[in-house]
């Protein structure tokens, strides 16, 4: 019998541990136990004035809490668009973070001295601080030359040419899609024994290159989303500000997404923002009418690319001499345009093992091109317009032709250039 007494005594004081660490608990983290937890059977025997206390406890605290309702009522949400009185909007900066988009009055997006300013300038009027450019040419008219020419000029702090630098020297890496290593140093080496063999690029011009792979990460979607990733990963490691990608023809072909162009320009226009780069990407021209201006729809895949450009600027060759280039501003955001048929002449010179364009000044676009520098420029002109005229009715290339006794070829290159 007394081992039958023990046993409960043994188990009320494993209850009595058991009930002390949990009261001990609940005092320490309240918050962890349900108020039902807190009634307990004992409630039904509590004295009429305990229940009568309890519930004048009950109604002080909703009461509290009404009061403290009352306490931001009619204050306005700012996150609630009918809640932003016009006394509010001077004053609102809308951002979340379940939110792409932030918003703010127009007026504040000018409190920051460097929207006033005129952008620091990398290559003169053509490109500046902060911007995603497009620099396009018909294959082999030397961009990629110009391009290395601008990496060493910025990592330097030396302008090209006539050509005004606003910005001190800066990193700059040269995505190379074109070259290979042979390639570049035979390009700027050079065998004289009385020369430099090698040109003595700054130390702030990194080169670099894709390498071989044979399968996608599994991290990545789509090759696009691989090589963009790679870029904003080697642009960090270097802490580069001035990026050049040479060029975007390869980063388009590369990719198994068809045409990519607009989904890797969109990209580093982000990238752009994001980091705040300035960012020159070289482009192709499709097969075109040498003797004609220069126009957006030369470029290449051009409604994709140039939308999201701040700037874009034209390579051509020159009916001066085979080493004579022109540099044209298609598109230019941020800085007044010079008129169309004004462009930069070039010289492209090969000095020892350096090999660069020497800027020679303004001129016309049409000294280089060769077409419509007759002193029959004004009829045709009238040809150009009666053309446009005819083809806005409706008629055809052909029999605006025999309207106007020309042939079919002339109205179509008539018709290019009213459309320039």
């Amino acid at each position: 019998m007394a081992g039958i007494r023990d046993e409960p005594d043994t188990i009320r004081s494993e209850d009595d541990e058991d009930f002390d660490d949990e009261a001990e608990a609940q005092e320490r983290y309240p918050f962890l136990f349900d108020d039902e937890d807190d009634t307990t059977e004992t409630t039904e025997i509590t004295e009429t004035t305990e229940s009568t206390e309890s519930t004048e406890t009950s109604e002080g605290d909703v009461a509290d809490a009404t009061e403290a309702q009352d306490e931001y009522e009619g204050q306005p949400d700012y996150h609630v668009l009918s809640h932003l009185h016009e006394t509010l909007l001077p004053r609102m900066r809308y951002r979340r973070v379940d939110n792409i988009f932030t918003a703010s009055p127009a007026y504040l997006y000018f409190t920051k001295p460097k929207f006033n300013d005129r952008r620091p300038r990398i290559l003169g009027r053509f490109w500046a601080e902060g911007e995603l450019a497009v620099l396009f040419s018909d294959t082999g008219a030397g961009k990629s030359i110009l391009a290395t020419q601008i990496a060493q000029s910025v990592a330097s702090g030396v302008g090209v040419g006539g050509l005004d630098l606003d910005v001190p020297s800066q990193r700059v890496i040269y995505f190379d899609l074109e070259l290979t290593r042979e390639q570049f140093d035979r390009r700027y080496s050079n065998d004289d024994p009385d020369a430099p063999a090698k040109f003595p690029f700054h130390r702030n011009f990194i080169r670099s290159q894709p390498r071989a792979y044979h399968q996608l990460p599994d991290d990545f979607g789509s090759e696009t989303e691989f090589i963009t990733d790679s870029i904003v990963r080697l642009v960090r490691f270097t802490e580069a500000t001035v990026v050049i990608i040479d060029n975007i023809t390869w980063l388009n072909n590369s990719s198994q997404t068809g045409n990519a162009a607009p989904r890797i320009m969109k990209a580093l226009a982000r990238i752009r923002r994001e980091y705040g780069l300035s960012i020159l990407v070289l482009a192709h021209t499709p097969k075109r009418y040498a003797a004609w201006p220069f126009t957006l729809n030369d470029l290449q895949g051009s409604k994709m690319i140039a939308n999201f450009a701040d700037s874009v600027l034209a390579l051509g060759r020159s009916r001066l001499g085979p080493e004579v280039r022109y540099l044209k501003c298609l598109k230019q955001r941020n800085t007044p345009a010079e008129p169309d048929d004004r462009v930069v002449t070039l010289r492209i010179r090969k000095d020892a093992c350096w090999l660069g364009m020497e800027p020679e000044g303004l001129t016309d676009e049409r000294d280089h091109i060769g077409w419509m520098t007759s002193p029959k420029e004004p009829e045709r002109m009238h040809l150009i317009r009666k053309v446009a005229e005819l083809s806005g009715l409706g008629l055809t290339q052909r029999e605006i032709g025999e309207r106007l006794g020309v042939s079919a070829p002339t109205v179509n290159r008539c018709l290019k250039v009213a459309a320039g």
